[in-house]
């Protein structure tokens, strides 16, 4: 297990997809994914995710090999119950979160209420409009970011070229 000193993180589902699908994001997403993977292998940092989380992704279609891929990299990941406090926590999230005026989904509320109750250092999600609650969820403190690499990869890629 890691040192009590690791960095606790929590990462929302769009992270294991955007993983899986490989994507093609801005310059330094990905970048922050894997060296976190690599991060959690080598047992310096902590992930925790939803057992919510599993349902999501295997929604997704995976190309061959990667349910494997999928597998073993959960089972370097803590998977957190959602019990009654969590659900409970996500519904008061719902009645004090919006998002450009809209409620909080279910899902998202439940990621939420999940990574403060385990109280995660970070909520790391793509989500955009997950993204501008960082600092302030639904009265709680809890930075929600995208995972950052300490030695990103150089893009040597041309703008507005594939």
């Amino acid at each position: 297990m890691p040192g009590s000193n690791s960095p606790l993180y929590y990462w929302d589902a769009c992270l294991f997809l955007a993983w899986i699908a490989d994507e093609q994001r801005p310059s330094g997403d990905m970048d922050g994914v894997r060296e976190l993977i690599q991060r959690l292998k080598r047992r310096e940092v902590k992930i925790i995710t939803s057992v919510l989380t599993t349902s999501e992704v295997l929604e997704a279609k995976m190309p061959a090999g990667v349910p494997r891929l999928f597998n073993d990299l959960m089972k370097r990941i803590g998977r957190q119950s959602i019990d009654i406090r969590i659900a409970e926590l996500a519904h008061d999230l719902r009645e004090k979160t919006t998002i450009d005026g809209r409620v909080l989904k279910t899902p998202d509320a439940l990621h939420l209420a999940t990574a403060i109750h385990i109280r995660a250092e970070q909520f790391h999600t793509f989500d955009d409009k997950l993204l501008r609650l960082s600092g302030n969820v639904g009265g709680h403190r809890l930075i929600v970011c995208k995972p950052e690499s300490k030695n990103p990869q150089l893009d040597l890629k041309r703008p507005g070229t594939p």
